[in-house]
């Protein structure tokens, strides 16, 4: 009788919870999806935040080896000096895939911020550019490959082309900069001052709807000059002058890391003095750079013994980073200070474009440049962004961009699968059937 008793009390309060909730559907929310009813504003950025970073490793080094800047050898997988520099590219694999899923995931958070009734004009004008920030981002993968504009998960769907993406890239940036102007601060409803969310220290400088619109006009200039919108790149570009021309080569907008708990780090460092390294820099980086440039003996590093593995060769380790939570950049004012200059060039004004470039130059060390013309100009600012860019992973997309990828170095021609510039398919995910 004494155990029946026990029984029952102990199974009182369950049956008194279910009486209570009747035939009511027990509802949960899933924090691994969030949505407008079941996320804070706050949550929903600070996962955008962090999902920027996901698959990050891999976006980087897919730019990197197919751009020929950098090589990683990974004996464990020979995908990246094989698939990656000579193709095709496996639309199934991890290489093609993580970066397209963490990119779209990122996307994801930005239209739940964008759906949800707690959003201001604040919310959502950040959600806007952060959207546009990753379609460029995987855009410069797939490109003419184009990419989805659709973010319900239907892979029915027809894929954007590249003009259409471009298009709806340049949308989400008016629509966003609309948006941050016409924010209110949380307390004082004073225009721009404050958001009602708090960003990472990798956007301070461009933590109020104010000053992140600075970032949303400064990918609206790279966006347009991969356009060759030289008036609408210069539009923006005056907008930010400040920041442009503020002093600081550095001062921009980063991905943040550190040693918290869940937080990540940046898989871009490897020590340079390592017994073995899997980042290597390609060997044209050294030979192609001009004589006491900076650039090139604050960033590399000249190993004693050269590394040799699937027919690639090279004895230089990077040395941009100097542990595994440094920041890595999104965009800097010298990326903007050589987009002011590629503007000028466009418009046929060299002098203009030779200045910039020679002040950027001359507090690298290097000699500076006369005789700016039609005939050396894009080759110069190409230059330019490749060393003052190093494995920000630009040169890809930029070589691409003037029809130049033949010129990129192709290290292994005379084999059975001969060296190219490859192009990442859309996912095999993403395709019906």
């Amino acid at each position: 009788m004494n155990i029946l008793t026990n029984k029952i009390i102990k199974f009182l309060p369950i049956l008194i919870f279910l009486i209570w909730t009747g035939c009511e559907d027990l509802d949960f929310p899933d924090p691994n999806n969030p949505t407008s009813e079941t996320a804070t504003i706050q949550s929903l950025v600070t996962g955008a935040e962090a999902q920027m970073r996901s698959g990050f490793g891999v976006w980087i080094r897919d730019l990197l080896v197919v751009g020929r800047e950098a090589y990683y050898l990974e004996p464990a997988d020979p995908r990246y000096t094989g698939e990656l520099l000579h193709g095709p590219v496996d639309p199934g694999g991890f290489l093609c895939y993580t970066p397209w899923a963490a990119n779209y995931k990122v996307i994801s958070n930005c239209q739940t911020i964008l759906n949800s009734p707690e959003a201001d004009a604040g919310a959502k004008g950040f959600a806007q550019t952060v959207n546009a920030y990753c379609l460029m981002r995987i855009l410069a993968m797939t490109d003419e490959n184009g990419a989805r504009l659709n973010y319900d998960g239907d892979i029915t769907q027809t894929v954007a082309t590249k003009t259409e993406v471009l298009a709806e890239i340049e949308n989400l940036l008016n629509l966003g900069l609309a948006n941050l102007n016409a924010s209110e601060d949380c307390d004082d409803n004073t225009p721009g001052k404050q958001f009602c969310f708090t960003l990472s220290d990798g956007f301070s400088g461009f933590d109020t709807p104010e000053t992140f619109a600075h970032f949303n006009r400064g990918l609206m200039a790279r966006v347009s000059v991969l356009q060759d919108k030289w008036a609408q790149a210069q539009e923006a570009l005056t907008s930010i002058d400040a920041w442009m021309n503020g002093g600081d080569h550095d001062a921009g907008v980063y991905h943040v890391f550190s040693s918290a708990a869940n937080d990540a780090d940046n898989q871009m460092f490897e020590d340079p003095n390592a017994a073995t390294l899997k980042l290597m820099v390609h060997p044209s980086f050294l030979t192609d750079a001009d004589p006491g440039d900076l650039r090139v003996s604050s960033n590399v590093v000249e190993r004693a013994e050269t590394v040799t593995y699937d027919g690639l060769t090279t004895n230089l380790a990077p040395t941009l980073y100097n542990s595994i939570y440094d920041p890595v950049p999104m965009m800097r004012a010298v990326e903007l200070q050589l987009l002011q200059a590629e503007v000028h060039v466009g418009n046929g004004d060299y002098a203009s474009a030779e200045s910039i470039m020679n002040s950027i130059r001359s507090a690298a060390g290097a000699t500076e440049y006369t005789g700016t013309d039609a005939t050396n100009a894009v080759d110069r600012v190409l230059h330019e962004k490749r060393y003052s860019l190093f494995l920000e992973g630009h040169r890809l997309v930029d070589m691409r961009h003037y029809n130049k990828t033949e010129q990129l170095p192709l290290d292994r021609t005379d084999t059975d699968s001969p060296d190219k510039i490859v192009t990442f398919p859309i996912p095999e995910t993403e395709t019906p059937g």
